[in-house]
């Protein structure tokens, strides 16, 4: 059996790469909860209510500094 040795990585290393990937995730995580709420506001809405809605709230972040 043969092993593989992987230098060690400094303490800020694995903090960035642990800050990279948490952001990753929670940019994953951000676009599946939107994208589920979209789903929810296509059943119980018409979709031109959901686009109203939506350019609205985009409108609305476009304004934001």
């Amino acid at each position: 059996m043969e092993t593989t040795v992987h230098p060690k990585r400094s303490a800020k290393d694995i903090e960035q790469m642990a800050a990279k990937e948490t952001a990753a995730f929670l940019r994953r995580a951000s676009i599946t909860y939107l994208e589920c709420c979209v789903s929810l506001m296509m059943t119980h809405l018409q979709r031109e209510e959901v686009v109203a809605i939506l350019e609205k709230e985009a409108d609305m972040l476009r304004r934001l500094d």
